[in-house]
């Protein structure tokens, strides 16, 4: 299975998280002299963890102190399983239940309890706390969930652990890699040698070693120098990773937690989003304008809260809300943030990120509207509205920009394509509607310059592609165009684009002129003239004459070798003849062949160079070969 877990820790301070991780792993994940000196965490801290069946994990272990709980947010971002922590000696405490509102509000789903320092507790000690660990877990997401009872000074419960995790690991589906690369930053430092490099959850995408990357905000433009992840060097890093980041061209004091480092241009900064806001039942009620803390990402942000429907937000209510911060931060629609009170900071409320820019205005009916919308849309309904603002969306941008996960958009967009109002290519949809008004525009734009010159041969498909369909890379541009040719609704000639058709009437003027040009080139059979030579060249510019040619030869009329024109006619004389001095296996050099077609050696090359790059001969040295049906046809020595 290509899984990469992210485990984390939650639980109150001293309870042993820092331990159980010492215990499990082999690793220890407090790094600083004082979270030595003081016996508690206070940064993040991470671990590699192989699971006796060799999945990789990454462990990440927060700190349970109140006063670092803005630490905790940032390190459950990403999390796809906790362990929480419960020492069995003092049970549930006040930052257990905090911890475990914010990663209710973060979304995380999966978990198993540890119930720690069970050397300490007898028996029936250990039951009573159990039993009131049940109740307190009861409705939220790890009821019914298993708890294990663990001494990390005797290593009891630790195999017992690993045995959940792995069943754990069988029921998770591996993180989508769709959408641009993502990463929030939850730890920044240098390393001498390297320079800069910041870590986080790889959230969306993937990133690879001497990608372009910006952080956001600030949009300061980074190369990545090279990658880590669980605990090995990297050319490539996929969402769902821990992922170390050494980065080029910025320095140390230009980075801190909070930013995002991603693929330009997909991540915006702002100081004001609109959110869909629910406080927790033992939350006060929340009022005008209040002043709180939002966690998004790894930042937090400090700001204020504006309802758009009410006075005040009561206890366990839920509303639209203006989040206005006093700084810039990055966002995405869909991204969840827990909302905390400025002073004391305590953990009151969380949602999801609706818009940003917060430009709903409060109490307006039609924007209330839109928002509720927003908020119950169908997976549809957010696909079909994302891809008609965009006119061309993939898969990974759609999951990305609206919060889903890679399945439900997929399957949305496949939905949309089947009803007939979505248009794919590979993984990108095209709004089918706004394609249709494109391509009709264009269409009589193109006609009237064919009126205008019946030799007029087309756009260039680049033209084409910047002029119809900028928002498609060329790829997708030349699929696009090779699947409209294929349905009628254009033709491709070499490398132009035309309205399909045949085309407006020829002029008698200039079908006699283009008559005249091709019968004084065929004229000169195997030894024709260059079509400057032509006496009514004198008369036309050189880019008329040049037109001239170029729709003979788009006419099959005739034929370039190297930098001369020869009739279609004379081609076919050539070809009889090397065919005949090449028949039975035989070979000959370029001045038998010469002399065979009859013509110079101004002449010859370029005839016998045009056959090899039909493959109809091989060059070996200086005599060639016909090839032979099926014969491999490789470069001639």
């Amino acid at each position: 299975m290509d899984l990469r877990l992210i485990i984390g820790t939650a639980g109150h301070v001293d309870h042993g998280k820092t331990a159980l991780i010492r215990a499990l792993t082999g690793h220890e994940t407090d790094r600083l002299p004082e979270e030595r000196a003081r016996g508690i965490s206070i940064e993040l801290g991470f671990a590699p963890f192989t699971l006796p069946s060799g999945q990789r994990a990454a462990i990440v272990d927060v700190p349970g102190h109140e006063r670092f709980i803005h630490h905790m947010v940032a390190g459950a971002q990403g999390m796809d399983l906790v362990l929480l922590v419960v020492a069995a000696d003092e049970g549930v405490m006040p930052q257990t239940r905090e911890h475990l509102e914010i990663l209710s509000l973060l979304g995380v789903a999966e978990g198993i309890i540890c119930l720690t320092k069970i050397d300490l507790v007898d028996a029936e000690w250990r039951e009573l706390i159990e039993t009131d660990l049940r109740q307190e877990l009861r409705g939220t997401f790890l009821d019914g969930a298993p708890i294990v009872g663990i001494s990390s000074v005797t290593g009891e419960g630790i195999e017992e652990l690993q045995t959940l995790l792995e069943k754990a690991v069988e029921r998770m589906r591996p993180r989508s890699a769709l959408g641009p690369a993502r990463l929030p930053i939850d730890r920044v430092f240098t390393l001498p040698g390297f320079g800069t490099v910041v870590t986080g959850t790889l959230a969306a995408g993937e990133i690879s070693v001497e990608d372009h990357l910006e952080l956001v905000p600030g949009h300061l433009p980074v190369r990545v120098r090279g990658l880590q992840s669980h605990g090995e060097t990297r050319e490539h890093c996929r969402a769902g990773e821990r992922t170390a980041v050494n980065l080029a061209q910025i320095d140390r004091d230009q980075v801190e937690r909070g930013k995002v480092l991603a693929a330009p241009g997909t991540v915006q900064e702002t100081s004001q989003v609109t959110l869909h806001l629910k406080l927790l039942a033992e939350a006060p009620p929340l009022p005008m304008r209040a002043r709180v803390r939002l966690h998004i990402g790894t930042m937090e942000v400090i700001g204020r809260i504006v309802p758009l429907t009410c006075q005040e937000i009561p206890s366990g209510g839920q509303d639209f809300v203006r989040f206005r911060g006093e700084t810039a931060f990055p966002a995405v629609v869909r991204d969840r943030v827990v909302v905390r009170s400025f002073s004391p900071a305590r953990t009151i409320g969380g949602g999801f990120v609706l818009d940003l820019g917060g430009r709903q205005r409060r109490g307006h009916p039609e924007d209330i509207e839109e928002l509720q919308r927003r908020r119950q849309a169908s997976p549809e309904e957010m696909v079909l509205g994302a891809v008609r603002r965009h006119f061309a969306a993939n898969v990974r941008s759609l999951a990305q920009e609206l919060g889903l996960d890679d399945a439900a958009a997929a399957g949305a967009a496949q939905n949309l394509e089947r009803e007939g109002r979505l248009r794919r290519l590979g993984e990108t949809y095209l709004d089918r509607e706004e394609l249709a008004r494109r391509l009709q525009v264009e269409a009589d734009r193109m006609q009237a310059l064919w009126q205008a010159d019946p030799l007029w041969r087309g756009l260039d498909r680049q033209q084409w592609r910047r002029e119809v369909v900028a928002e498609l890379g060329v790829r997708e541009a030349a699929q696009l165009a090779g699947e409209l040719a294929a349905e009628g609704q254009m033709c491709l000639e070499g490398e132009h684009v035309r309205p399909a058709g045949d085309g407006v009437p020829m002029p008698e003027e200039l079908r006699g002129l283009l008559e005249d040009l091709h019968g004084f080139l065929a004229a000169g059979g195997l030894q024709p003239a260059s079509p400057a030579d032509w006496p009514r060249a004198r008369a036309m510019t050189p880019q008329r004459l040049q037109d001239l040619i170029a729709y003979l030869a788009e006419q099959g009329e005739l034929v370039r070798a190297g930098d001369l024109y020869f009739a279609r006619e004379a081609i076919g004389t050539a070809e009889a003849r090397v065919r005949a001095c090449l028949a039975d296996g035989r070979e000959a050099t370029t001045a038998e062949l010469r002399e065979a077609l009859g013509t110079t050696r101004k002449f010859a090359v370029p005839l016998l160079e045009h056959f090899d790059q039909k493959r109809l001969t091989r060059r070996f040295g200086d005599v060639r070969r016909l090839i032979a049906a099926g014969e491999a046809t490789g470069d001639g020595a």
